[in-house]
Protein backbone atom coordinates (compact mmCIF):
# COMPACT_ATOMS: atom_id res chain seq x y z
CA UNK A 1 0.00 0.00 0.00
CA UNK A 2 1.24 3.50 -0.66
CA UNK A 3 2.71 5.45 2.45
CA UNK A 4 1.32 8.83 3.06
CA UNK A 5 3.76 11.67 3.24
CA UNK A 6 1.45 14.08 4.24
CA UNK A 7 2.17 17.05 6.56
CA UNK A 8 -0.71 18.88 7.21
CA UNK A 9 -3.12 17.19 9.42
CA UNK A 10 -6.80 17.16 9.47
CA UNK A 11 -10.50 16.17 10.63
CA UNK A 12 -12.05 14.37 8.31
CA UNK A 13 -15.55 12.42 8.25
CA UNK A 14 -15.52 9.60 5.31
CA UNK A 15 -19.28 8.87 4.27
CA UNK A 16 -19.87 5.20 2.51
CA UNK A 17 -22.41 2.11 3.34
CA UNK A 18 -18.97 0.14 2.08
CA UNK A 19 -17.51 -0.97 5.46
CA UNK A 20 -14.15 -2.39 3.40
CA UNK A 21 -13.70 0.92 1.79
CA UNK A 22 -14.11 3.18 5.05
CA UNK A 23 -11.98 0.45 7.07
CA UNK A 24 -9.16 1.08 4.64
CA UNK A 25 -9.35 4.61 4.06
CA UNK A 26 -9.84 5.48 8.01
CA UNK A 27 -6.78 3.56 8.38
CA UNK A 28 -4.55 5.14 5.45
CA UNK A 29 -5.98 8.57 6.64
CA UNK A 30 -4.79 8.04 10.45
CA UNK A 31 -1.39 6.43 9.63
CA UNK A 32 -0.71 9.98 7.49
CA UNK A 33 -2.09 11.51 11.36
CA UNK A 34 -5.46 12.68 10.74
CA UNK A 35 -8.68 12.08 12.84
CA UNK A 36 -11.09 10.55 11.18
CA UNK A 37 -14.94 9.38 11.39
CA UNK A 38 -17.03 7.13 10.22
CA UNK A 39 -20.65 7.16 8.82
CA UNK A 40 -22.50 4.56 6.89
CA UNK A 41 -25.50 6.79 5.37
CA UNK A 42 -26.29 10.20 4.72
CA UNK A 43 -28.11 10.47 7.88
CA UNK A 44 -25.33 9.99 9.71
CA UNK A 45 -22.73 11.75 8.48
CA UNK A 46 -24.83 15.18 8.68
CA UNK A 47 -25.79 14.28 12.06
CA UNK A 48 -21.63 13.91 12.74
CA UNK A 49 -20.88 17.26 11.05
CA UNK A 50 -23.70 19.38 13.02
CA UNK A 51 -22.03 18.32 15.74
CA UNK A 52 -18.40 18.99 15.44
CA UNK A 53 -16.06 20.87 13.29
CA UNK A 54 -14.68 18.67 10.11
CA UNK A 55 -12.10 19.85 7.55
CA UNK A 56 -12.56 17.47 4.80
CA UNK A 57 -16.12 15.35 4.30
CA UNK A 58 -15.36 12.49 1.82
CA UNK A 59 -18.47 10.85 0.29
CA UNK A 60 -19.99 8.55 -1.40
CA UNK A 61 -21.84 9.63 -4.67
CA UNK A 62 -24.08 6.91 -4.41
CA UNK A 63 -25.62 6.09 -0.18
CA UNK A 64 -28.53 4.63 1.10
CA UNK A 65 -32.00 6.73 1.71
CA UNK A 66 -30.21 10.11 1.14
CA UNK A 67 -27.62 10.25 -2.01
CA UNK A 68 -24.12 11.99 -2.32
CA UNK A 69 -26.03 14.96 -3.71
CA UNK A 70 -28.42 15.62 -1.24
CA UNK A 71 -25.63 14.95 1.45
CA UNK A 72 -23.83 17.56 -0.26
CA UNK A 73 -26.42 20.61 -0.72
CA UNK A 74 -27.20 19.51 3.33
CA UNK A 75 -23.70 19.94 4.33
CA UNK A 76 -23.27 22.97 2.47
CA UNK A 77 -26.42 24.26 4.24
CA UNK A 78 -24.65 23.78 7.43
CA UNK A 79 -20.94 24.78 6.68
CA UNK A 80 -20.79 26.42 3.47
CA UNK A 81 -16.87 26.59 4.26
CA UNK A 82 -16.45 22.95 4.64
CA UNK A 83 -14.17 21.06 2.09
CA UNK A 84 -16.16 17.58 0.49
CA UNK A 85 -14.62 14.89 -2.04
CA UNK A 86 -16.90 12.88 -3.56
CA UNK A 87 -16.26 9.34 -4.60
CA UNK A 88 -17.06 7.86 -7.22
CA UNK A 89 -17.50 3.88 -8.10
CA UNK A 90 -18.13 3.61 -11.53
CA UNK A 91 -15.34 6.13 -12.59
CA UNK A 92 -17.75 8.84 -14.43
CA UNK A 93 -16.32 11.94 -15.02
CA UNK A 94 -19.58 13.48 -15.51
CA UNK A 95 -20.93 12.37 -12.26
CA UNK A 96 -18.47 13.48 -10.65
CA UNK A 97 -18.09 17.34 -12.53
CA UNK A 98 -21.72 17.33 -11.35
CA UNK A 99 -21.23 17.52 -8.25
CA UNK A 100 -18.11 19.95 -8.59
CA UNK A 101 -20.51 21.87 -10.44
CA UNK A 102 -22.65 21.39 -7.01
CA UNK A 103 -19.68 22.32 -4.29
CA UNK A 104 -17.46 19.33 -4.28
CA UNK A 105 -13.44 20.50 -4.48
CA UNK A 106 -12.50 17.04 -6.25
CA UNK A 107 -13.59 13.62 -6.40
CA UNK A 108 -11.55 9.59 -6.14
CA UNK A 109 -12.24 7.02 -8.28
CA UNK A 110 -13.21 3.29 -7.20
CA UNK A 111 -11.26 1.27 -6.84
CA UNK A 112 -9.31 4.35 -4.83
CA UNK A 113 -5.94 5.24 -5.56
CA UNK A 114 -4.14 6.17 -2.10
CA UNK A 115 -1.49 7.70 -3.54
CA UNK A 116 -3.97 10.06 -5.70
CA UNK A 117 -6.37 10.29 -2.08
CA UNK A 118 -3.47 11.56 -0.53
CA UNK A 119 -2.16 14.54 -2.51
CA UNK A 120 -6.17 15.18 -2.99
CA UNK A 121 -6.42 15.34 0.93
CA UNK A 122 -2.91 17.16 1.49
CA UNK A 123 -4.01 20.18 -1.24
CA UNK A 124 -7.41 20.30 0.04
CA UNK A 125 -5.82 21.12 3.62
CA UNK A 126 -3.18 23.82 2.39
CA UNK A 127 -5.43 25.20 0.90
CA UNK A 128 -7.82 25.48 4.00
CA UNK A 129 -4.40 26.82 5.63
CA UNK A 130 -3.63 29.49 2.51
CA UNK A 131 -7.42 31.02 2.98
CA UNK A 132 -7.69 31.14 6.88
CA UNK A 133 -3.86 32.92 6.71
CA UNK A 134 -4.89 35.47 3.72
CA UNK A 135 -8.47 36.40 6.12
CA UNK A 136 -6.16 36.76 9.51
CA UNK A 137 -4.10 38.93 6.76
CA UNK A 138 -7.10 41.00 5.58
CA UNK A 139 -8.48 41.09 9.49
CA UNK A 140 -4.72 42.57 10.29
CA UNK A 141 -4.98 45.01 7.47
CA UNK A 142 -8.05 46.20 8.69
CA UNK A 143 -7.44 46.43 12.66
CA UNK A 144 -4.26 48.69 11.08
CA UNK A 145 -6.48 51.12 9.31
CA UNK A 146 -9.53 51.71 11.92
CA UNK A 147 -9.75 52.71 15.29
CA UNK A 148 -10.70 49.88 17.99
CA UNK A 149 -13.11 52.04 19.90
CA UNK A 150 -15.41 53.61 17.16
CA UNK A 151 -14.86 51.70 14.39
CA UNK A 152 -13.99 54.81 12.08
CA UNK A 153 -10.89 54.86 10.49
CA UNK A 154 -8.07 56.14 12.22
CA UNK A 155 -5.45 58.73 12.12
CA UNK A 156 -2.97 57.25 9.84
CA UNK A 157 -5.90 55.86 7.27
CA UNK A 158 -6.87 59.50 7.24
CA UNK A 159 -3.63 61.15 6.21
CA UNK A 160 -2.80 58.61 3.50
CA UNK A 161 -6.52 58.80 1.89
CA UNK A 162 -6.36 62.64 2.26
CA UNK A 163 -2.66 62.61 -0.19
CA UNK A 164 -4.25 60.33 -2.59
CA UNK A 165 -7.45 62.20 -2.83
CA UNK A 166 -5.72 65.21 -3.42
CA UNK A 167 -3.29 63.85 -6.25
CA UNK A 168 -6.79 62.51 -7.93
CA UNK A 169 -8.67 65.68 -7.52
CA UNK A 170 -5.22 67.52 -8.73
CA UNK A 171 -5.48 65.21 -11.78
CA UNK A 172 -8.94 65.61 -12.72
CA UNK A 173 -9.48 68.78 -11.79
CA UNK A 174 -11.83 68.67 -9.17
CA UNK A 175 -12.78 70.35 -5.73
CA UNK A 176 -11.97 68.52 -2.58
CA UNK A 177 -13.26 69.49 0.58
CA UNK A 178 -12.27 68.54 4.37
CA UNK A 179 -13.82 68.81 7.56
CA UNK A 180 -12.44 68.36 11.19
CA UNK A 181 -14.96 68.23 13.65
CA UNK A 182 -14.47 68.11 17.67
CA UNK A 183 -17.21 67.06 20.69
CA UNK A 184 -18.22 70.20 22.57
CA UNK A 185 -17.03 70.29 25.86
CA UNK A 186 -16.49 66.60 26.09
CA UNK A 187 -13.96 67.36 28.65
CA UNK A 188 -16.96 67.60 31.17
CA UNK A 189 -18.31 64.27 30.30
CA UNK A 190 -15.26 62.01 31.24
CA UNK A 191 -14.66 64.29 34.55
CA UNK A 192 -18.63 64.22 35.71
CA UNK A 193 -19.49 60.63 33.94
CA UNK A 194 -16.24 59.04 34.17
CA UNK A 195 -14.28 57.80 31.12
CA UNK A 196 -16.54 54.74 30.26
CA UNK A 197 -19.51 56.75 29.91
CA UNK A 198 -17.23 58.92 27.50
CA UNK A 199 -16.15 56.35 25.91
CA UNK A 200 -20.30 55.64 25.20
CA UNK A 201 -20.72 58.77 23.69
CA UNK A 202 -17.73 58.81 21.60
CA UNK A 203 -19.01 55.49 19.90
CA UNK A 204 -22.81 57.12 19.23
CA UNK A 205 -21.30 60.07 18.10
CA UNK A 206 -18.98 58.48 15.84
CA UNK A 207 -22.17 56.60 14.76
CA UNK A 208 -24.66 59.38 13.94
CA UNK A 209 -21.54 61.40 11.71
CA UNK A 210 -21.11 57.75 9.94
CA UNK A 211 -24.90 58.31 9.35
CA UNK A 212 -25.25 61.81 8.40
CA UNK A 213 -22.02 61.56 5.69
CA UNK A 214 -22.17 60.29 2.21
CA UNK A 215 -21.03 56.53 1.31
CA UNK A 216 -18.34 57.68 -0.42
CA UNK A 217 -16.85 59.73 2.05
CA UNK A 218 -13.90 59.05 4.46
CA UNK A 219 -14.77 59.51 8.09
CA UNK A 220 -11.90 59.37 10.72
CA UNK A 221 -11.42 59.00 13.86
CA UNK A 222 -8.84 62.10 13.69
CA UNK A 223 -7.52 62.02 17.53
CA UNK A 224 -9.08 62.07 21.11
CA UNK A 225 -12.45 63.60 20.58
CA UNK A 226 -11.97 65.11 17.06
CA UNK A 227 -12.85 63.48 13.72
CA UNK A 228 -11.60 64.11 10.20
CA UNK A 229 -14.30 63.98 7.34
CA UNK A 230 -12.91 63.75 3.69
CA UNK A 231 -15.44 64.57 0.71
CA UNK A 232 -13.96 63.69 -2.35
CA UNK A 233 -15.16 65.86 -5.52
CA UNK A 234 -17.05 68.13 -3.24
CA UNK A 235 -17.21 71.76 -3.06
CA UNK A 236 -17.81 74.21 -0.16
CA UNK A 237 -21.71 74.64 -1.13
CA UNK A 238 -22.10 70.55 -0.89
CA UNK A 239 -20.34 70.22 1.88
CA UNK A 240 -22.40 72.89 4.28
CA UNK A 241 -25.46 70.53 3.21
CA UNK A 242 -22.81 67.54 4.47
CA UNK A 243 -22.05 69.94 8.18
CA UNK A 244 -25.52 70.48 8.53
CA UNK A 245 -26.65 66.99 8.61
CA UNK A 246 -23.45 65.93 10.82
CA UNK A 247 -24.66 69.13 13.56
CA UNK A 248 -28.18 67.96 13.90
CA UNK A 249 -27.42 63.69 13.97
CA UNK A 250 -24.99 65.11 17.11
CA UNK A 251 -27.18 67.95 18.80
CA UNK A 252 -30.68 65.68 18.55
CA UNK A 253 -29.58 62.56 19.90
CA UNK A 254 -29.34 61.74 23.37
CA UNK A 255 -26.42 60.42 25.26
CA UNK A 256 -27.68 59.00 28.37
CA UNK A 257 -26.99 59.20 31.38
CA UNK A 258 -25.14 62.30 30.15
CA UNK A 259 -27.56 65.24 31.11
CA UNK A 260 -25.87 68.52 29.44
CA UNK A 261 -27.06 68.57 25.75
CA UNK A 262 -23.97 66.98 23.20
CA UNK A 263 -22.85 68.79 20.23
CA UNK A 264 -19.91 69.00 18.17
CA UNK A 265 -17.89 72.15 16.23
CA UNK A 266 -16.98 71.86 12.56
CA UNK A 267 -14.46 73.43 10.57
CA UNK A 268 -14.26 73.53 6.81
CA UNK A 269 -11.53 74.15 4.23
CA UNK A 270 -11.32 73.10 0.58
CA UNK A 271 -8.50 72.06 -2.05
CA UNK A 272 -7.56 73.77 -4.57
CA UNK A 273 -9.11 77.36 -2.71
CA UNK A 274 -8.08 77.56 0.52
CA UNK A 275 -4.50 75.17 0.57
CA UNK A 276 -2.65 73.27 -2.01
CA UNK A 277 -1.36 70.42 0.13
CA UNK A 278 -2.46 67.98 2.69
CA UNK A 279 -0.31 69.44 5.62
CA UNK A 280 -1.84 73.62 5.09
CA UNK A 281 -5.52 72.05 4.44
CA UNK A 282 -5.54 70.41 7.51
CA UNK A 283 -4.22 73.44 9.37
CA UNK A 284 -6.56 76.01 7.12
CA UNK A 285 -10.05 73.50 8.24
CA UNK A 286 -8.43 73.35 11.92
CA UNK A 287 -8.12 77.23 12.09
CA UNK A 288 -12.36 77.27 11.25
CA UNK A 289 -12.88 74.63 13.57
CA UNK A 290 -11.41 76.35 16.25
CA UNK A 291 -13.46 79.42 14.63
CA UNK A 292 -16.82 77.56 15.68
CA UNK A 293 -15.57 76.99 19.04
CA UNK A 294 -15.04 80.65 19.35
CA UNK A 295 -18.19 81.66 18.33
CA UNK A 296 -20.81 79.87 20.09
CA UNK A 297 -20.43 75.70 19.28
CA UNK A 298 -22.58 73.71 17.57
CA UNK A 299 -22.10 75.20 14.37
CA UNK A 300 -19.65 75.48 11.40
CA UNK A 301 -16.87 77.53 10.02
CA UNK A 302 -15.71 77.74 6.34
CA UNK A 303 -12.06 78.60 6.09
CA UNK A 304 -11.53 82.27 5.20
CA UNK A 305 -8.05 84.38 4.76
CA UNK A 306 -9.11 85.96 8.36
CA UNK A 307 -9.16 83.55 9.94
CA UNK A 308 -5.34 83.08 12.04
CA UNK A 309 -3.61 81.02 14.55
CA UNK A 310 -3.92 83.33 17.34
CA UNK A 311 -7.60 83.07 17.22
CA UNK A 312 -7.75 79.49 18.33
CA UNK A 313 -9.80 79.26 21.60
Amino acid sequence: MFRPESSSKGRIILIDDDSGVTSVVKKFLERSGHTVDTADSGEEGIRLIGNCEYDIVITDIYLPGMDGMAVLEKIKSINEDIDIVVITGFGSIESAVSFMRAGAIDYISKPINFGHLDIIVQKTLERKELIKAARERDIYFRMSLTDALTGMFNHKYFQESLEREMLYSQRKKENLTIMMADIDGFKAVNDNYGHQTGDMVLQKISSNIIKACRSHDTVSRYGGEEFGIILPETGIEKSTRVAERMLDAVSSNSYLPVAQNITISIGIASFPDHAMDRTELIQKADLALYASKGNGKNRFTIYDGSLEAGDRH
